[in-house]
């Protein structure tokens, strides 16, 4: 910003009066009074050049505790002020700018005098949406001792970030196991490589159906086996998250687009907890796959990539799972949606058609205030399909609606 110096409307209307009065002192006749209205019209003058020579000059440094938080959570800005102007009389009037999400900025005033100082200044900002935003310019505002004239400027600084993740809840434990193992018995033994499905073998347990034995191996083996049916990849869990912007009711934090944001956040978090292997795929994309990423590191990338996630222009939900490649080796799927059409629904039972668990978490379209048929339709679907359907409300911990 450029520095900009002007009457006030004080000095302005004592430029005026000054040079009236001397018109009219002029006029009569009255010289005597011309040392009079002159001083009227050299005060405001004075004042604009004493700014112009002998300008503020501050400089702001800005630190946030914490700087990246989950949303809702409120974080501490410290702004240290240092002023190297030793004639600036008056109080310096400042603005620490900020987006509409950060609540617009803070004001604050400081009257110090003439002189060399440094001040420390905190206020709290506690953001209402996800992103990343930036902390300031500090501009500044000041004027003469008498207020006749004022300067604008900004601080000397450079702006400060702020990152704004999904809330990220506990949860408890993992719904139908997803994610967890292989489906069926562990380290068992992997023979043949034709077809997309190889045969894993292992000894004969009591109870194991007959018709599963595996008489190749049993007299390659000397023992009896049994065969497994088993899909040759690494299980992992495909959460979809449905961020098309239509789909979903209200606005910032308490909108039902938020609560799905932060339900896959807090179930990646659980699945990276675990080691396990996740991809993140939305109506606009993909989203996240830390591909062998593991643990901590795999946690970061994923809020990394939700922190920046937008809603959608998309109508569809299929348009998130119409990738075969995404889905072929998801041995389970949790999806967190916005209002379903059959359409959609029909996509997700499609997609989860080899998936092992199936969990959809949905709004309840009743306690959100638009209730629709073709919703509850919808979910009605899904639960027909052997998929679990969880219903949530606006407000609802992602941790009870997960453990329901």
């Amino acid at each position: 910003m450029r520095r900009r110096i002007r009457l006030t409307g004080r000095g302005f209307t004592l430029l005026v009066l000054g040079l009236l009065t001397s018109v009219a002192a002029s006029i009569v006749g009255e010289h005597s009074l011309l040392w009079i209205t002159g001083a009227l019209v050299l005060l405001p003058l004075t004042a604009l050049a004493h700014l112009l020579l002998a300008p503020p000059r501050v400089s702001a440094a800005r630190a946030a505790a914490p700087q990246t938080l989950p949303l809702g959570e409120t974080a501490r800005v410290v702004v240290e002020l240092t002023n190297e102007a030793p004639a600036q009389p008056a109080v310096l009037r400042f603005t620490d700018q900020a987006p509409p999400p950060l609540g617009g900025g803070a004001q604050f005033t400081i009257a110090r005098g003439f002189g060399r100082w440094a001040q420390a200044v905190g206020y709290r900002v506690t953001p209402t949406q996800r992103g990343r935003y930036d902390l300031g310019p500090l501009r500044a505002r000041a004027t003469d001792a008498l207020s006749l004239a004022q300067v604008t400027f900004a601080a000397a600084g450079v702006p400060t970030q702020l990152r704004v993740t999904p809330r990220v809840w506990a949860l408890d434990g993992l719904a139908g196991g997803a994610g967890l193992g292989a489906a069926g018995d562990a380290t068992p033994q992997r023979i043949g490589h034709a077809g997309s499905d190889d045969v894993l073998v292992r000894e004969h347990r009591h109870g194991d159906d007959i018709r599963r034995v595996h008489w190749k191996m049993t007299a390659k083996q000397d023992e009896l086996m049994v065969r497994l049916e088993e899909h040759p990849w690494d299980p992992s869990s495909t959460l979809v998250l449905d961020n098309r912007a239509s789909a979903h009711v209200g606005d910032g934090a308490d909108g039902s687009l938020e609560w799905a944001v932060s339900a896959v956040a807090s179930v990646a978090s659980l699945l990276c907890s675990e080691r396990s292997r996740l991809a993140i795929i939305s109506a606009s994309g993909p989203v996240c796959d830390p591909g062998h990423t593991r643990g901590e590191a795999a946690r970061l990338l994923v809020l990394e990539a939700l922190t920046d996630l937008s809603p959608s222009g998309e109508s569809w939900l299929g348009s998130a799972v119409d990738d075969p490649e995404l889905l072929a080796s998801a041995a389970s799927i949790v999806a967190a949606t916005g209002l379903l059409t059959t359409r959609d629904a029909a996509a997700l039972v499609a997609a989860g058609a080899r998936a092992r668990s199936r969990v959809a978490l949905v709004p309840d379209a009743e306690a959100w205030g638009l209730p629709t048929p073709e919703h509850e339709s919808a979910c009605s679907l899904l639960r027909g399909s052997g998929w679990t359907v969880q219903p949530y409300s606006p407000g609802s911990p992602v941790p009870d609606v997960w453990r329901g």
